[in-house]
């Protein structure tokens, strides 16, 4: 039983080298998606954290944390637009609902509402560039 404390401390594995590099790497494992596994020597290793715990831990970080410049939105709104096709892509589409259009649509109510004031401005410009010859 030595030779196995000798390999593996009693001390709290975080303290020690290995453990910061077991940190690190299960850190990028879940910002990979991959879940933390503990190994098993006699069957499937053992998940530690589901890599859907991240998404969780992040959405209730936000849900305590308010977004007053609507940033995860803006980040929807530029993934959507850009229509790569790729994960992002499809993910940003899933989080607004599924709809690639729904942010073309919310753009174009939000636009029309405005219709008539656009035109009424734009007489008023020609209007005034007739009558100063611009």
């Amino acid at each position: 039983m030595s030779a196995l404390r000798k390999l593996i401390p009693e001390d709290d594995f975080l303290d020690t080298e290995a453990g910061q590099e077991w940190l690190a790497e299960s850190v990028d494992d879940l910002l990979c998606r991959r879940h933390v596994e503990a190994p098993n020597p006699v069957g499937r290793s053992k998940v530690l954290v589901n890599a859907d715990h991240l998404p969780e831990a992040l959405a209730d970080h936000m849900a305590a944390n308010p977004d007053p410049d609507r940033c995860i939105e803006k980040i929807l709104i530029e993934l959507v637009r850009r229509g790569d096709g790729g994960v992002l892509h499809a993910w940003a589409v899933e989080a607004v609902g599924g709809d690639p259009q729904v942010v073309r649509t919310l753009a174009g109510d939000l636009v029309a509402a405005h219709a008539n004031e656009y035109r009424d401005a734009k007489r008023e410009t020609v209007r005034v560039e007739q009558e100063c010859g611009f």
